[in-house]
């Protein structure tokens, strides 16, 4: 579905914006105990955002999310915050297996031992700090992009807006940025791995999670999954353009051209 600027009324149907985050998450749900985050949020959270910002619930987002187009950029990440935390099973299976654990009995001490993680895990938690994106978004609803252009720009957000969660706060919104969209075959953000070619780089470092990701003046690759009901291997890009195979959608606003794809596949 390609989505065209109707010039007669002068009404957008794209824009781009600039978000900063003192710190942020958005959960890769393809870990349990290892809670790992993506380096650049899915479409689904980046039309959460906005859903916030425009105040619809979230059946109502889930009803325009077929004539909805999201993506986004990073333009700087400060670091990686790794956090542990042991978590204690409350109930009848950690006082039986604390007292075999402490036991003056051999047998009895080695059980415990055997058992002592199942009801104390350690959790592993990945967070972003102060990462910079341009969040892009389109839709055939040009009265949509019109509120969403006119509350950024006046800051008159419906609900508050989180950096995936409501303990990740947003530090600056701007940059406010009228846009098209498009197709092309060159864009920042995210693509398909099947679509994939190149980057714009002589040479860049392929990383398997973001929690491996060092301070590097050189372009990061990073393969990803994305759930739901698009199912699909993705390649996020960082501080490099990103060459595909096909034509893909992107928001153009005259800066940079970000991929952007059709929310309703990747909502939950």
């Amino acid at each position: 579905m390609c989505v065209k600027r109707d010039r007669r009324d002068n009404i957008l149907n794209a824009l781009t914006f600039v978000v900063r985050f003192t710190t942020a998450q958005f959960k890769d749900h393809m870990h349990k105990l290892v809670r790992r985050t993506y380096l650049l949020p899915p479409p689904s959270a980046v039309a959460g955002f906005i859903g916030a910002i425009l105040g619809l619930s979230r059946e109502e987002l889930y009803k325009i999310s077929n004539r909805l187009f999201a993506g986004s950029m990073l333009r700087s990440l400060e670091g990686i915050i790794v956090s542990l935390a042991r978590i204690y099973k409350l109930g009848e299976d950690i006082y039986r297996i604390l007292k075999m654990y402490y036991s003056d009995d051999p047998s009895e001490r080695k059980e415990g031992y055997k058992n002592i993680q199942s009801v104390m895990p350690i959790e592993e938690s990945e967070e972003l700090y102060r990462p910079e994106y341009k969040y892009a978004i389109a839709s055939a609803d040009e009265k949509l992009i019109e509120t969403l252009l006119e509350k950024l720009k006046n800051f008159d957000f419906e609900y508050d807006v989180f950096g995936g969660n409501d303990y990740h706060f947003v530090e600056y919104i701007g940059e406010v940025k009228p846009a098209v969209i498009e197709k092309s075959k060159e864009g920042y953000g995210y693509c398909p791995r099947e679509y994939f070619e190149k980057v714009d780089a002589e040479t860049y470092k392929i990383m398997y999670n973001t929690g491996s990701l060092e301070k590097t003046e050189i372009p990061v690759v990073i393969p990803v999954k994305f759930l739901a009901r698009v199912n699909t291997e993705f390649i996020q890009v960082f501080k490099a353009k990103i060459y595909v195979k096909k034509d893909l959608y992107v928001v153009n606003d005259g800066y940079d051209k970000v991929f952007v794809y059709n929310v309703e596949r990747f909502m939950i």
